[in-house]
């Protein structure tokens, strides 16, 4: 075998050598975007779970607070007066 034939093989070697690593890298690179994708995936889903869970939290609060709440003659007259049927209005009168 001849100097430049030892030559070409060795760069022919070099070559196949940085192709291999080049697919290996862009695998690589290919299944780390995969499993960073599938995390936020599972981020983005336990996000909105959470903001699921705490919006109807809110919801519950205000319509407990809402079912407490007086009658709309009472709104209406800054607490002054209350409906006949409303059921605060014995409450108001046992407090003066």
């Amino acid at each position: 075998m001849t100097h430049d034939q030892t030559l070409h093989i060795a760069a022919l070697g070099a070559v196949c050598a940085l192709a291999g690593l080049a697919l290996l890298i862009g695998l690589g690179g290919a299944a780390y975007v995969a499993i960073c994708r599938a995390r936020d995936t599972y981020t983005d889903r336990r996000a909105r779970r959470a903001a699921r869970a705490q919006a109807a939290a809110i919801e519950d609060t205000v319509t407990r607070a809402l079912d407490a709440a007086c009658c709309e003659t009472w709104w209406v007259s800054l607490g002054a007066a209350h409906d006949p049927a409303c059921p605060h209005q014995h409450q108001q009168h046992q407090e003066r």
